[in-house]
């Protein structure tokens, strides 16, 4: 059923007409306002890039510049199998994107990535188990280190997977909700995102959780005509990435009005439906709860012990609510330990008592760090500093900046053209980025945290180039 058909039987009500206009309207401001700010890095990134050109410089400025015109060439053209098979050809060029990143880029080892890979190692040896942070994605690594060995290319290989699964998911969603033309754009824009490429080789939780999300959107498409169902593995899959990120409460919501805004939606069998997703979702983190009151004496479903931390970094004005190592000395206990995340809970809310008017200045500075941004791929990558690796990462900003702004532009283009008839899945993806970027307003940002929104992002930019009536990708 495409967004037309939908149209002729969204339901009626008049709440639900107005809770799903304001939602989109919302989204079409956050999506509009990430936009403006990300012209406005992409600027900054252009000016670093032309100051002082060099031959190596326009050298890879240059190259950039063809292989992209070549992918986008290949994209275009209507023979072949990019017409007939454009699921196969998309899926194609993630494998190989990713790949050659896995064998010309590569990452470092550090931070929170060495963590995941450290305990993907331990559990290896040791078994499944609790730690200070959620060991979803450690777990996968265990399995992958178990039978492939300990080698963190396997890890990355493990990412490429992840790749192949989310780019066939956000396609057949766009295909099931708009069209296959749509479809087509959503999985070559995902395919070639420079920062989506890079990422395969960080080791970092992002890929893992955004794939989990997808998969429940997924599922809601697919499952259509079995509701029940679909309500118990959504709230089984939304169980499974709250064990990856400690991030999944917040997005309940958003996931809640699924039933509520998808065609001839009925009030009661909605909320049966959003009753036993959550249901299901509570029983899986039964587990987490038996640990949390083992460990440290009280009920609680997160699997992670920096919930409190990450609320005093993103109410830490000295550092625009990024993470401040000083604050470490402010907090009387040891790190990763459940008293530790608690003290660090308090001092966070004595701040938000004792200076509520500063914190709101702090929230307005963090949404354009937080969204705007396209750079911590190369950031984690070929760094930006470095001084061997100024040419390329300059380079690679540029283009990883453009590539994002090209899809927000698409995204609210898309949004604006689907406005008369707003499919429910596009309601929930709004919902989602509204929630984040209220949570994030209280919590520590980094830029990569909206890497596993960018995705979605493609979703809603597929229909946007489809708009365009470019010649292209149709049959006949």
């Amino acid at each position: 059923m495409n967004a037309q058909e939908q149209a002729e039987v969204f339901p009626r009500g008049r709440l639900a007409a107005v809770v799903v206009r304001a939602i989109w309207a919302l989204g079409v401001l956050l999506v509009g306002a990430i936009g403006v700010f990300a012209a406005v890095y992409l600027a900054r990134f252009g000016r670093d890039l032309l100051m002082g050109v060099d031959t190596a410089r326009l050298a890879w400025a240059g190259g950039a510049a063809i292989l992209a015109a070549a992918a986008w060439a290949l994209v275009i053209s209507n023979r072949g199998p990019f017409r007939t098979h454009p699921l196969l050809v998309g899926l194609l060029a993630i494998v190989i994107t990713r790949l050659l990143d896995v064998a010309l880029v590569g990452a470092p080892l550090v931070s929170d990535f060495k963590h995941y890979s450290d305990l993907g190692v331990q559990i290896a040896h040791q078994g499944p188990t609790f730690a200070s942070v959620p060991t979803g994605y450690p777990m996968a690594l265990a399995v992958i280190y178990t039978f492939f060995g300990e080698n963190p290319v396997n890890a990355e290989l493990l990412n490429c997977a992840i790749a192949v699964l989310t780019g066939a998911m956000i396609f057949d969603i766009t295909r099931r909700v708009w069209d296959g033309r749509a479809a087509t754009w959503t999985l070559w824009l995902f395919a070639l995102a420079p920062s989506q490429i890079l990422m395969t080789g960080v080791l970092a939780t992002e890929a893992p959780y955004g794939l989990l999300l997808i998969a429940a959107i997924w599922l809601s498409v697919r499952l259509t005509t079995r509701p029940l169902l679909a309500a118990a593995c959504i709230g089984c899959l939304l169980a499974a990435s709250m064990y990856v990120r400690a991030t999944t409460p917040i997005l309940l919501p958003a996931f809640m009005l699924i039933p509520f805004v998808s065609p001839a939606a009925k009030l009661r069998p909605a909320a049966i439906w959003a009753g036993l997703m959550v249901l299901v979702f509570l029983i899986c983190m039964l587990p987490v709860v038996a640990w949390n009151e083992q460990t440290n004496g009280k009920l609680s479903i997160t699997p992670s012990y920096y919930g409190g931390w990450s609320l005093l970094v993103g109410t830490d004005s000295a550092k625009g609510g990024q993470y401040n190592p000083a604050l470490f000395a402010l907090v009387d206990a040891a790190p990763g330990t459940s008293g530790f995340d608690t003290k660090a809970g308090e001092l966070a809310v004595r701040r938000l008592e004792a200076k509520p008017i500063q914190f709101v200045a702090l929230a307005v500075r963090k949404f354009p760090r937080m969204w705007a941004p396209e750079d911590y791929a190369v950031s984690w990558t070929v760094g930006v500093s470095h001084p061997a690796n100024r040419d390329e990462s300059l380079t690679l900003l540029v283009l990883a900046q453009a590539a994002y702004l090209a899809i927000l532009g698409l995204a609210l283009f898309g949004l604006w053209r689907m406005r008369r008839a707003l499919p429910g899945t596009a309601v929930v993806i709004l919902a989602m980025v509204a929630a984040l970027a209220l949570a994030h307003t209280f919590v520590e940002i980094q830029p990569r945290y909206h890497a596993y929104v960018e995705p979605l992002f493609c979703v809603l930019a597929g229909p946007g180039v489809a708009a365009l009536r470019i010649p292209t990708l149709r049959r006949g």
